[in-house]
């Protein structure tokens, strides 16, 4: 069957929650607390139709494969607040780093026991439900990843022919890796990439990732040839050079459509729906103003394009919160700049 329509609906709008089920140690302490009813309920109000789960495969599975029923019990806790919540859920399996499951038979072994127990335990669940096969799973060849990828929709189908299966392009999931992997023969599927582009801006200050960015602070958006000049200044030249040779594309509006095409005619060509599953900014050294324009062009060109998409992420260093103490509080400038008020 295609991809229901309620399903599509419910992916239009959603927010990451990092840190909680992934990310971190995963020690009982942490995920009582992280995240609660109460920020489900936040998240609906503000106007979100659904959340990205990000799940380490540690939480449900040990290393020798068996399944760990107090992890369930906290992914199952989640799907209850989402669905009180009338919010869909994105079941994203992100274990960091990703299994190399196109390159190793008994971690891909492993991995498809993993998805048949989360099918079978959740095949009666609302279809606003949806199964995400694996987190960037960097395999720099796009066929074996293809090849993987149908296996796990197969096995998945073998236990549950309702819900929708979202699937990545191999490497990192950005907007040039998709349309190297053909579509799948199976309807009810919806494709996915992250945007994080240009990384000199979205990343800029990160501790991880690429050396250039490490030391870039204050970089603006839109990014001009003339509005760079001052950051330049105590760069790095490798990194100087990055960013004047980037500030000479113009980096805006145009500049964001632009670079997403790839995976807008990707979906024109076959047909298939796209969701954005990440995309976000660095708040520690982003100036707040650029920050939120940013996320306002990304989103209004996801949105031009029909795109359902999930911002990067709701109290990590990307965060869609200004604060969780006492209670949660938003960021009014980046909920305007999603264009939820």
């Amino acid at each position: 069957m295609p991809v229901p329509a309620t399903t599509l609906r419910s992916l239009a709008r959603g927010i990451n929650l990092s840190h909680w089920l992934s990310q971190h140690s995963l020690d009982e302490p942490h995920l009582q607390s992280y995240i609660g009813e109460r920020d489900f309920a936040l998240i609906a109000r503000l106007g979100f139709t659904h959340v990205r789960l990000p799940i380490d495969t540690a939480l449900l599975q040990g290393a020798d494969g068996g399944l760990r029923e107090q992890g369930f019990a906290y992914v199952d806790r989640a799907l209850d607040w989402a669905q009180a919540q009338r919010l869909g859920v994105v079941i994203d399996l992100h274990p960091v780093p990703a299994p190399k499951i196109a390159r190793d038979a008994d971690a891909y072994a492993r991995f498809e026991n993993l998805w048949r127990a989360i099918a079978q335990r959740y095949t009666r669940r609302p279809l606003s439900v949806v199964y995400e096969l694996l987190n960037e799973p960097v395999e720099t060849d796009p066929k074996a990843w293809r090849n993987t990828s149908i296996r796990l929709v197969k096995a998945i189908r073998e236990v549950d022919g309702r819900h929708t299966i979202i699937v990545c392009g191999h490497n990192w999931s950005g907007p040039d890796d998709l349309p190297a992997i053909t579509p799948i023969e199976d309807d009810n599927i919806v494709y996915t990439f992250h945007f994080y582009l240009p990384h000199e801006f979205t990343h800029q200050g990160a501790s991880w990732g690429s050396a250039h960015w490490r030391p870039m602070r204050n970089v603006p958006y839109p990014l001009t040839t003339e509005n760079v000049q001052p950051v330049l200044a105590g760069l790095p030249e490798e990194s100087a050079s990055t960013l004047r040779r980037l500030a000479e594309q113009r980096v805006d509006l145009a500049w964001i459509e632009k670079r997403m095409q790839p995976v807008v005619e990707y979906a024109r060509q076959h047909r298939v729906p796209l969701y954005c599953g990440e995309f976000g900014v660095y708040r520690a050294f982003s100036p707040p103003e650029a920050r939120a324009r940013w996320l306002s062009d990304v989103v209004k060109t996801l949105e031009k394009y029909r795109i359902g998409w999930a911002m990067w992420d709701y109290k990590g260093g990307f965060a869609l919160l200004e604060s969780d103490k006492p209670e949660p509080k938003p960021d009014e400038a980046t909920v305007r700049a999603l264009g939820l008020r």
